[in-house]
């Protein structure tokens, strides 16, 4: 190592506008792609745009690089590289040091590696990590992996579930699967290869839809059968054909307005049944290298009025992990594709045995006796027995539950596989806390014994944690100091057998006092560092957000109202800080005679943008369009209001009596624009508005 001096080494974020450097850690990432998988030069530009590429230096020269996520509450490791002539220097300890510094906010930081690297043991170790858990691979070979974890000394509680909340399924076209299944060292191979990598294994799964052999059969592949055969290494889920045929239709009749010639070509034809067939399956994203599909006739296609084609997208592999978290977020969350009452819920009936049999857990060898002996218990003995169905009819989920010793069993949990999984089931558990609350239950307990991988990893995100094969989660009704609400949760915690939490600390960061409020909600603890504001909201957006005041449009409220909104706003700074807390002020109008605080969400994030923008990223929650956000912001910039956990208050606070309230806790008139507010009004107005039971 002749000439290295340690102390000439340095560590920063690169910009996004250091295209030179960029340049110099692809070719470096490159040359180690056997060991760390092909990454997508696009990639790096949009990591170093997000901040998320952290680079070493040897005086000026680039040594070696980072590159990160920043999901949910932790930072998950994509690529730690250092040039092999400065190995041995302990670089890339500095760069995770340096990650570690810049986000120790954050819970901790996540790899997922293969266990057949020489030494990879220790290297992760050497690096501060510590085996979390073992997971096999998606890849053909199902490598057998570890999950590192770097824990940042936060609380145990919040340590965030160890696979990866959301895997986003993706559907490969013909000539995508062509790449896949050709030789390694082939132009062709190589391409695509970058489908394999192994920091995407956990986040996305590749599927192949029916269309693939009506494709064969069109083009005359040769070797069709190999192919076929190559395929049943991937998944390929079932669809109803009559709904894959349906939106093949509604696609093409929305592309012949604006081309009439099309289809010119029977590949045109082609091209659009592999994306019919992939949105049918269920799939967010379509993979193909056809630049006609790709720029000109799926933009048009997927502006068709389906659910299922408005979550599509169509990529090319190259840019498919840089539109990832989009996709993720819009799969793990969309409550637009509730609304409308297009779902509905209804008490199981005496057919209800012969309509849950597709629910049943066949791959995990749960019997159609033993299934029937479940369904027949729950009719006996549960008090709430519902269905789900989907605008079809289709039931696409079923639960059972019975409040006794202030707890509310769930026996039975199932959601099918079904485009809105994900959605349905977060939606569902959030109901679950609620009618726990509603009926005086301090825990949700999950004892469904076939309850689906899926919906446990679900859970794990939404505040729900493990007690051998129960899920359990709280439900604090309560206010008060750390000390008081850390005292009720333990009481509870006793009660149901539980093990019991350490004292929350007064005081705690607004980060940490909001994720204790997440996992103990409806809880608040009045003696943290959360701010609290008053914001108006005017009846029309109030109504479609929160459900008041009610409105004629009938829907299924219970399924329509979720956990997670978003509100928008003028793009003009104000006193809003995130996390926080919001009182929201129902404004008057001809319906609604005098002003009422009807309620409390968390503020969990606020994005400024141009209205564009945030239709673009935050459309999957509905609600406002394009030209509402546009309103709302009054200008080239609007504000988007990322909120959780909305509670509203029995007995909401006219006008009036805030006056009197705010007379004895020194607090602002009710306002036009948001206002910060103390915690003790804060406190006085939550008491009035939701009084102990």
């Amino acid at each position: 190592m002749g000439g290295v001096d340690a102390t000439s080494f340095r560590v920063a974020l690169v910009a996004a506008t250091d295209k030179a450097t960029i340049q110099v850690l692809i070719g470096l990432g490159d040359r180690c792609k056997d060991t760390l998988g092909m990454l997508p030069h696009a990639v790096y530009h949009d990591a170093a745009e997000k901040g998320c590429l952290l680079a070493a230096f040897d005086r000026d020269v680039p040594i070696g690089y980072t590159l990160f996520r920043l999901p949910r509450n932790e930072v998950v490791l994509t690529h730690v590289c250092v040039d092999p002539a400065f190995r041995g220097w302990k670089i890339a300890r500095l760069l995770v040091e340096k990650v570690s510094s810049l986000h120790h906010s954050r819970q901790g930081i996540k790899a997922k590696c293969r266990d057949d690297y020489p030494g990879i043991e220790r290297i992760w170790y050497g690096l501060g990590f510590c085996p979390r858990a073992k997971a096999q691979g998606r890849g053909i070979d199902k490598a057998d992996m570890t999950i590192w974890w770097r824990n940042h000394g936060h609380p145990d509680l919040f340590t965030p579930p160890d696979e990866e909340p959301t895997v986003v399924r993706i559907a490969v076209d013909t000539n995508i699967l062509l790449d896949l299944q050709a030789p390694a060292s082939t132009p062709r191979r190589k391409r695509s290869e970058m489908l394999r990598a192994q920091h995407l294994d956990a986040r996305i799964e590749l599927i192949v839809s029916p269309a693939l052999e009506r494709d064969i059969q069109h083009r005359g592949i040769e070797s069709g059968d190999q192919l076929v055969k190559f395929a049943k290494t991937f998944r390929r889920p079932n669809r109803s054909a009559k709904r894959a045929s349906e939106l093949f239709d509604m696609m093409l009749a929305n592309v012949q307005i604006r081309r009439p010639d099309f289809p010119r070509t029977d590949q045109d034809t082609a091209d659009l049944w592999q994306l019919a067939e992939a949105a049918a399956c269920g799939a967010q994203a379509l993979l193909t290298w056809d630049e006609c599909l790709l720029k000109d006739i799926a933009p048009i296609a997927l502006s068709a009025a389906a659910s299922e084609l408005a979550r599509m997208r169509v990529l090319d592999p190259d840019h498919l992990e840089i539109r990832l978290d989009e996709l993720a977020n819009r799969l793990a969350y969309s409550p637009s594709s509730l609304h409308g009452s297009q779902f509905t819920t209804a008490h199981a009936g005496s057919d209800a045995r012969q309509l849950l049999q597709p629910l049943r857990d066949s791959d995990n060898g749960e019997t159609k006796a033993n299934f029937n002996t479940l369904l027949r218990a729950v009719a006996q003995k549960i008090a709430t027995y519902r269905i789900v169905r989907a605008p079809d009819a289709t039931v696409v989920a079923a639960y059972g539950t019975i409040a006794q010793d202030q707890a509310l069993d769930v026996p039975l949990f199932r959601v099918a596989d079904h485009p809105t999984a994900e959605t349905l089931t977060r939606q569902l558990l959030w109901m679950l806390r609620q009618q726990a609350l509603t009926s005086g239950a301090s825990v949700v307990r999950l004892t469904d014994e076939y309850m689906s991988p899926t919906t446990r990893r679900i859970a794990e995100t939404e505040s729900y944690r493990k007690s051998g094969t129960v899920m359990y989660a709280l439900v604090i009704d309560t206010i008060g100091t750390a000390r008081e609400v850390t005292h009720v949760v333990n009481n509870s915690l006793a009660l149901h057998r539980l093990q019991t939490t350490t004292l929350v600390r007064p005081h705690e960061t607004a980060t940490t006092a909001a994720q204790y409020e997440r996992l103990w909600w409806p809880a608040k603890i009045t003696d943290s560092d959360l701010p609290h504001f008053m914001v108006s909201i005017t009846p029309r957006w109030s109504a479609d957000l929160f459900g008041v005041p009610e409105t004629l449009t009938p829907r299924d409220s219970q399924l329509a109202l979720g956990r997670q909104h978003v509100y928008y706003r003028s793009g003009r700074r104000s006193c809003l800080r995130a996390p926080g807390r919001i009182l929201w002020y129902l404004s008057q109008d001809k319906n609604v005679r005098e002003g009422l605080i009807i309620g409390t969400s968390l503020l969990d994030d606020i994005q400024r943008g141009t209205p564009e923008d945030l239709h673009r990223e935050y459309s999957h929650f509905g609600v406002f369009g394009l030209h509402d956000i546009r309103r709302a912001g009054g200008g080239d910039l609007a504000e988007a209001l990322l909120l959780s956990d909305m509670e509203l208050f029995r007995n909401p606070i006219p006008r009036s009596t805030y006056d009197s309230i705010r007379t004895h806790h020194t607090g602002p008139r009710v306002p036009l624009a948001p206002t910060n507010i103390s915690s003790e009004l804060f406190e006085a107005l939550y008491r009035h508005g939701r009084p102990s039971r």
